[in-house]
């Protein structure tokens, strides 16, 4: 190698740190989870639609096979009063409602101091001494379970099951283990969460089944007015409707605009409650 050739290929120094980041590692922490969060984030809206979509597919008589297995609370002796109240003011309802023909709704009566009612899969809904006890007018008792059918009319509980399945399935295929309970440990008789576009849809849908009705939108509002005095109380904890259904607050308002939009009338009086209705409840 001549001298040309030695100058050429010199072996320089290598720059101290030049394998290494400009960037802290905790940022670079912070950029990869976050990246990794959004992907979740997104997996989980793409797998609960698909569920979704999927779920709403399967026919209501298939649903009803599906609750079937399951046991469902029977009103004791005592409770009949209510309970046949509660059947005739239901059959009432869903009459106004133009369910499909292979839609039935079974109203259940539960003897717990509980400010609650929820829907479940086939045709199930469940109404709570506590939030009975504390409605003093037809009205809002119809509004209760209107808003209820509505969810079953809208497939609500099993596109919720839907959800919920694609969810576990789908981190089950990726992460290995799901911790999900698509049932709960009691079966069908638990609380499935709607999305608040569901709560509304059934808002909306319970309100005009109310008109349909009454004639009019009074004591459409007196859930949601309750619950809110309820939860301001610093004695009582946030009822357990506000744990399953989005604050009331929004929905009042709501409910407001699309009566005044309707010229419904919010201020007629409105039904009493049958006499020895407080009685049953205390049975």
């Amino acid at each position: 190698m001549n001298k040309k050739q030695q100058a050429f290929y010199t072996n320089p120094e290598i720059p101290e740190g030049i394998n290494t980041s400009a960037s802290h590692p905790l940022s670079t922490f912070i950029k990869l989870f976050s990246a990794i969060a959004i992907i979740l984030v997104l997996s989980a809206w793409l797998l609960a639609k698909s569920g979704d979509y999927l779920a709403s597919l399967i026919p209501f008589d298939k649903e009803v096979q599906l609750a079937s297995q399951y046991e469902f609370p029977v009103s004791e002796n005592d409770s009949a009063d209510i309970q046949l109240y509660l059947e005739n003011l239901t059959a009432h309802i869903s009459d106004a409602m133009d369910l499909p023909d292979d839609m039935e709704i079974y109203p259940h009566y539960i003897d717990e101091d509980i400010e609650n009612a929820f829907a479940t899969l086939g045709g199930h809904i469940f109404l709570y001494k506590g939030l009975l006890s504390k409605l003093n007018n037809e009205n809002a008792i119809s509004m209760v379970i209107a808003h209820e059918i509505a969810h079953i009319k809208h497939r609500d509980p099993i596109r919720s099951v839907g959800q919920s399945a694609a969810i576990s399935t789908g981190f089950f295929l990726l992460l290995g283990k799901s911790d999900i309970n698509l049932l709960g440990t009691a079966g069908l008789y638990t609380q499935l969460k709607f999305s608040r576009d569901m709560e509304t849809a059934s808002d909306i849908e319970g309100l005009n089944a109310l008109v349909k009705i009454y004639g009019h939108a009074s004591g459409s509002t007196d859930l949601f007015k309750l619950l809110s005095s309820l939860s301001d109380e610093e004695t009582i904890k946030e009822p357990t409707f506000f744990i399953t259904h989005p604050p009331g607050d929004n929905r009042i308002k709501q409910i407001e605009v699309i009566a005044n939009d309707n010229h419904w009338s919010m201020d007629k009086a409105v039904t009493p409650l049958p006499n020895g209705f407080s009685t049953w409840l205390d049975l």
